[in-house]
């Protein structure tokens, strides 16, 4: 392995003048600030631009796996290919994990997963080194840089934004004032701009908190199928561990992600409605005492130790902007908005925000001096983009994470809902890009117009599935699909996400036969109730909240 930072040498730039005028200045260094600064500076060399990066090194953030769409950004716009592949791993899909009390391990907890190597590129990433060569491919290409600097005051006026940036120079700090035609907010969840515009709102409808760490020692998935449990190991052909794996219940999921440095990304994400692990004072204990208690992820860390200095923790994670453009400022990945790491579209937002941004303006700065054209034509570019990344969020919210912790409980269900919302992303996006337009396509996610058929599908799915897993749990019957059961996952560009669907919708189908059963159970119970011979499967009581 090369050592990962020896060509990386980003002086500090001094800016010496004061009221230095740029193109764009943007704030944050990281993936989005630092690709946005690199596609601009590419595409047109004649602008300037400075980013202020208020960290003298990145530290190992979360973001670590891509999906296919992300991929394509890194590798077909960015052309990032030789990095991902000598510093990164790929990534091998995503896998399921369920348990109830039959499960011992892995051998027997219900799965779900791909059976083949993925065809379609994705990674795990590193992505302090992944922010690290990005933001020095755009130093390369000509923007400059200040770092560590902060901005401590922004006065927004169209097309002419002013900065008060404090730079430490050799424990110096030293105070400029620059202005721009263009500022973009590339400040990830601190959301810079975004709050001074007081655009930034909390979605409270999603009350989801996550808690996390790195790992050394974790145990090999594909060894212990090979040694332990061979029909396990018989049972697929690609490599499970380097899928995201997720072990999935009633109010929660985990990932697994490996890393090129051998360290593993474990974290908890939960619905603060039926766990409480963010309200424990003893955070560690709490953390590790959860993933122990699942006795798949308990066979992988066992004997492994997690990194103590990497715990972090976020009590609140859904949050979304008002307005994504106006006229001279941008936000853009984190900066704007995020919903949840499931699925992680994190770095899709990246990608789409970054590149529909960047073309914008590109095409307002290259009408200089701007004419009634050119502004009327900018003005509709820019009700457009905010409309389109407005209307992603909140159908990508309502018809796929609304709620969805009600149904992570049961194996069949949350399978059902996988494969169905992966389908439906493969045939609307991963295939028209890759085989049609043959190109990264910055269209988000369910933010097109002609989406809504697919929003209204996947909305109705969801309240169904939830529906059934509520009733699975009033009947007594929570989880009992969760153990012994394997389905099979493929990802290419042919008849893959075609065959998903299709699983996914006999899963639906056969839940929702066996939910006529539940209520007729259900139905049963109350009447014997009501005659004085209670049923002993009367309702279960509320889940128990664990810390």
């Amino acid at each position: 392995m090369p050592e990962l930072f020896a060509d990386i040498d980003l002086s500090i730039m001094d800016v010496t003048d004061d009221l230095a005028r740029y193109d764009v200045i943007i704030i944050g260094g990281a993936i989005a600030g630092g690709a946005a600064a690199l596609l601009l500076r590419r595409e047109a060399p004649s602008l300037s631009v400075l980013i202020v990066e208020k960290r003298a090194a990145f530290d190992a953030k979360v973001g670590e796996a891509t999906t296919e769409m992300s991929a394509m950004f890194l590798t077909r716009r960015l052309g990032l290919w030789q990095h991902l592949e000598r510093n990164h791993l790929p990534k091998e899909g995503l896998r399921y994990w369920s348990s109830n009390d039959q499960v011992t391990g892995h051998e027997n907890a219900s799965e779900t997963g791909p059976f083949y190597r993925s065809l379609v590129p994705s990674f795990q990433l590193r992505r302090d080194v992944l922010d690290e060569h990005v933001l020095k491919l755009a130093c390369d290409a000509g923007a400059q840089l200040l770092r560590p600097a902060r901005v401590k005051d922004v006065d927004v006026q169209p097309f002419d934004t002013g900065l008060t940036v404090t730079q430490t120079v050799e424990g110096v700090e030293k105070t400029r004032q620059v202005r721009c035609r263009w500022l973009i907010d590339a400040s990830g969840r601190s959301c810079f701009l975004g709050k001074h515009l007081k655009l930034i709102d909390w979605n409270d409808e999603h009350p989801i908190a996550s808690i996390w760490c790195r790992w050394d020692g974790v145990r090999h998935i594909d060894d212990i199928a090979a040694l332990e449990a061979p029909p396990l190991a018989a049972g697929n052909i690609g490599s499970r561990r380097l899928a995201t794996n997720h072990y999935v219940g009633h109010g929660y999921w985990v990932w697994v992600i490996p890393l090129g440095n051998g360290q593993t990304s474990i974290g908890i994400v939960f619905d603060k409605r039926i766990h409480a692990l963010h309200e424990s004072r003893e955070r560690l204990h709490a953390y590790t005492t959860f993933l122990k208690s699942i006795p798949s992820l308990a066979q992988l860390i066992g004997g492994a130790t997690p990194d103590v200095g990497d715990l972090r923790a976020l009590s609140r994670v859904a949050y979304l902007t008002r307005q994504y453009m106006g006229e001279g400022w941008a936000l853009v990945g984190d900066a704007a908005a995020f919903i949840d790491p499931y699925y992680s579209p994190g770095l899709d937002h990246v990608g789409f925000s970054v590149d529909a941004t960047v073309q914008i303006i590109l095409a307002q700065t290259a009408a200089s001096p701007p004419d009634a054209g050119s502004t009327a034509v900018f003005a509709k570019q820019m009700r457009e983009h905010n409309a389109t990344f407005d209307r992603s969020y909140r159908w990508f919210f309502r018809c796929v994470y609304r709620d969805k912790y009600q149904l992570m409980g049961e194996h069949d269900l949350i399978s059902a809902s996988f494969l169905i919302d992966t389908a439906l992303y493969y045939i609307f996006l991963v295939v028209p890009a890759y085989r049609f337009a043959k190109r990264f396509v910055n269209e988000p996610v369910l933010g097109p117009k002609p989406a809504y058929p697919s929003y209204m599908l996947l909305a109705f799915m969801k309240w169904r599935l939830r529906r059934i897993a509520d009733l699975r749990r009033r009947t007594g019957e929570a989880g009992l699909r969760n153990d012994g059961r394997r389905i099979k996952a493929f990802y290419d560009l042919g008849l893959a996400p075609l065959r998903m669907a299709g699983r996914g919708a006999k899963l639906w189908i056969r839940a929702e036969i066996d939910a006529v059963r539940l209520r007729l159970k259900l139905w049963f119970g109350r009447r014997q109730a009501a005659t004085g011979n209670p049923s002993i499967d009367a309702p279960m009581d509320a889940p128990v909240v664990q810390t």
